[in-house]
């Protein structure tokens, strides 16, 4: 009887083995990838590296929430985490770094898991390379504001590290070319209140509220402004030259653009490119489409776009321009410029010298043969409260307020221009705002030897779209013992109309904060108030550990934008 038994269950495990096989196609194996489930463990798994993987993002906000609360329950015991990653068979972000740290696996000088997130919940939610998968994308993440996403394979996966690694090296053709060739898209968390996992934690699921913002003012010293400027007008063509301008950190590095252009009508047919005035124009493909800013134009600087001089429809030229990618201070801008081909039209910004205190930009309002404009004089309004009339080109000078904030430019055109009379022409998006303040900046995370054990100190400030700023220092160091955090130094809150701002001595409102045994001490306060950090004069986080150990943690990579 027990041989048949026997023999009936291995009957049985043959059929289930066979069933299997003909259930999954060969597309589940190819290429020798690994993206098979393990029984013990619900995600992916693509070379030997695991991945989680949430269905939606709700789902990912509720497991985030059920680790948090049993890790605050035990009092923020890094064992919790520990059980967390041995119960559900993975290997996380959290546990690449304390095996470094161990001396488990070789140290890498150029990780730090802080540049994917601050929060030890989610850091253990991440996988070694900083990736997750929700819903059909997966994600690289970002303590900055983008993180970047492409829909999910094994393959992929490979592409996505690619992109980091040269993200890394500022290799921005090697970007932009991995980007719009795998429909990668990037996230901006800054403006979405979803993908702050911690807060919503805290907050017993719910997702603060906050109105949705199109990544032009996250308050990291980096605005475009992008112009037309009609360069050749015929019996046949319309040409366009599109550029930008920009007010950038000194150490920003390259921007990684990218273009698009949309039609009130959804009509392109007829647009030719090039990237050279004189050069070889040609239409470009219409098949990479962003469903908010539509299609993507293949060039990352200066670009020439002509339009039949008998269309009379209206598009829109979107630049969406990136710095410091996945290296914990990304940051995105935004802008877009309207150009109607039945009266091409358009006030042109330059920006001139910036500092703290004042800002010149030079508005003008290009013309060409065969497209005159009229020749009374122009009134400018430059959104200040100061309006002059003067030619079709001016300067002014604005005086900065301490927060930035974005101005519109008019222009009436005296005598008759495309047919009317006092033609209005405007430019919205200027920026307008103290170049050295910051409302998202991450220190550098530095090392230091304490007691013959690596320990890292890190600090950011934050604000997010519901207008809360959240400062967070932390200090990692597994050494027994009382650690120590404290701020010293000022922050900066624009006062009410945004006329100055007013410093802060920033212990008045982060108290010193200490924790004991090995567990990290991480400090983190919520504010109402809209601080920010002053490149000028910024403030410092003092660290230090019971057995006579202290660091000072500088902003010494913070400069004014210029």
């Amino acid at each position: 009887m027990r041989k048949n038994f026997r023999s009936i269950g291995l009957i049985l495990v043959f059929v289930t083995s066979l069933i299997y096989l003909s259930c999954h196609t060969d597309e589940t194996f190819k290429e020798g990838e690994t993206a098979a489930r393990e029984l013990a463990f619900n995600g992916e798994i693509c070379n030997g590296k695991k991945i989680l993987r949430f269905n939606t993002l709700a789902e990912l906000q509720q497991a985030h929430m059920q680790l948090f609360q049993l890790y605050e329950a035990g009092n923020q015991e890094e064992q919790i985490l520990i059980d967390y990653e041995d119960s559900h068979n993975f290997y996380s972000l959290r546990k690449k770094e304390q095996d470094m740290d161990n001396g488990v696996i070789p140290n890498d000088p150029t990780f730090d898991e802080t540049n994917f997130t601050l929060d030890p919940v989610f850091e253990t939610l991440l996988n070694q390379d900083g990736m997750i998968i929700i819903g059909e994308r997966l994600y690289i993440w970002d303590t900055g504001c983008l993180i970047q996403s492409i829909p999910f394979s094994c393959s992929n996966y490979g592409k996505l590290l690619d992109f980091y690694n040269a993200a890394k090296t500022n290799s921005i053709d090697v970007m932009h070319n991995i980007f719009i060739s795998n429909q990668m898209k990037n996230t901006n968390t800054c403006d979405d209140t979803n993908y702050d996992f911690e807060t919503i934690s805290e907050n017993r699921g719910k997702v603060e509220s906050g109105k949705f913002k199109t990544k032009n003012k996250n308050g990291c010293g980096y605005e475009v402004v992008v112009n037309s400027t009609l360069k050749s007008c015929t019996e046949e063509w319309n040409t366009f030259e599109i550029s930008f301008e920009s007010i950038e950190p000194l150490n920003s590095g390259n921007p990684l653009n990218f273009y698009y252009v949309s039609s009130a009508f959804g009509d392109l047919e007829g647009l030719e490119f090039s990237n050279a005035f004189t050069g070889s124009y040609a239409s470009i493909p219409i098949t990479n489409e962003d469903e908010t800013y539509g299609y993507i134009i293949p060039f990352t600087g200066t670009f020439y776009m002509r339009i039949p001089a008998g269309d009379v429809n209206t598009f829109s030229i979107s630049l969406l321009s990136s710095i410091k990618l996945l290296q914990g201070n990304s940051c995105q801008s935004s802008d877009s410029v309207t150009i109607d081909n039945n009266c091409p039209f358009s006030i042109t910004a330059t920006k001139g010298n910036v500092s703290s205190s004042q800002a010149s930009w030079t508005f003008s309002i290009p013309q060409t043969n065969g497209c005159p404009i009229g020749q009374g004089k122009v009134t400018w309004d430059f959104g200040d409260g100061t309006i002059v009339t003067g030619g079709p080109s001016i300067i002014h000078v604005y005086s900065m307020p301490c927060k930035m904030q974005y101005l519109t430019v008019t222009a009436i055109i005296g005598g008759v221009t495309c047919g009317m009379t006092d033609k209005v022409l405007s430019k919205g998006n200027i920026p307008y705002g103290n170049p050295c303040m910051r409302q998202n900046y991450k220190f550098p995370t530095k090392k230091a030897q304490w007691s013959g054990r690596t320990a890292k100190f890190s600090a950011k400030i934050k604000t997010n779209n519901s207008g809360k700023v959240k400062i967070v220092n932390g200090l990692k160091c597994r050494i027994l013992g009382t650690k120590i955090i404290k701020s010293t130094g000022s922050i900066y809150n624009p006062s009410a109309n945004n006329g100055s701002c007013q410093q802060v001595n920033i212990a008045s409102v982060m108290g010193i904060k200490s924790t004991n045994g090995k567990k990290r001490n991480k400090q983190k306060e919520r504010f109402v108030s809209l601080y920010h950090i002053n490149a000028e004069d910024p403030y410092k986080v003092i660290f230090s550990h019971s057995n006579g150990h202290n660091y000072i943690l500088t902003a010494d990579d913070l400069y004014c934008s210029q």
